[in-house]
């Protein structure tokens, strides 16, 4: 699909639906670094696999191709009606310079943590310091067992990450953008919505596949592109108003952009 097309997809439309899925996080990018793949092996045998996530946004901050996949996004739908809805987790999505109302991450976000045991108003950003922290042990200036994760104000438990891997998940950290994107969402009926859909698969389909693909068939005005290595297939009933792409979806961003 060239950039030309997809631009006229969007342009015809009244509204912009973003998806971001699983592809987003790159995991398959991670194992590919030698380097990548030593630091799990030194969590792991330090016994604090619980900081794997940040260790995964450190390397995922220098991956170019996906930045640059975030960027494109983010200069698509700037100054289009849009609404973006993420499953990815890493917090990267922020770097897409999308307006922080317009996001929803209803899987929650590594940037943000909770109190363990589900304390109401606990959740906090995640502090330089910290990440500063987990950054030397990836360089080998600290120990990694001696990494202490930051604690709740209100109870002492250990702060987690504010997804929905927690035990406790904490929903607070997205529910007001939730809201908004449900209004939103409310205010598509009967315009011309298109979704762009973004290597999401099946782990989140509640959230994003079967979701889209039902909006789609009640708003006859609505058109989706669907992106995805393997699946980009699409219902029957919307696939006329459909475009199927049969690629990684960070890949297929990263060649939207504009030099």
């Amino acid at each position: 699909m060239e950039r030309s097309e997809l631009l006229e997809m969007l342009d015809a439309a009244d509204m912009v639906l973003v998806g971001i899925g699983e592809d987003f996080e790159e995991k398959d990018a991670l194992f590919q670094e030698e380097s990548y793949r030593r630091t799990c092996d030194g969590v792991a045998a330090a016994g604090v696999e619980w900081v794997m996530p940040y260790v995964n946004r450190f390397f995922l901050e220098k991956n170019e191709k996906l930045k640059t996949a975030l960027h494109a996004l983010g200069g698509l739908v700037e100054k289009r009606n849009y609404f973006v809805v993420s499953a990815c987790m890493n917090g990267m999505t922020a770097g897409a310079g999308l307006l922080p109302d317009r996001l929803a991450e209803p899987c929650g976000s590594y940037t943000k943590l909770q109190c363990s045991k589900g304390c109401e108003g606990s959740i906090q950003p995640v502090e330089d310091e910290f990440l500063r922290e987990v950054e030397q042990c990836i360089q080998g200036e600290k120990e990694w067992k001696a990494l202490r994760a930051p604690v709740c104000e209100k109870c002492q438990a250990p702060m987690v990450f504010n997804s929905l891997y927690a035990e406790h998940y904490n929903e607070e950290g997205y529910r007001g953008n939730w809201e908004r994107y449900t209004k939103w969402l409310q205010g598509t009926v009967g315009k011309k919505l298109c979704i762009l859909e973004l290597g999401a698969g099946l782990m989140f389909a509640g959230i994003l596949r079967f979701r889209f693909e039902k909006i789609v068939a009640l708003n006859q005005k609505a058109s989706m592109i669907r992106v995805h290595r393997s699946l980009y297939q699409m219902p029957d009933e919307i696939s006329a108003r459909g475009k199927s792409i049969s690629q990684n979806a960070v890949d297929f961003m990263a060649e939207m952009i504009v030099l």
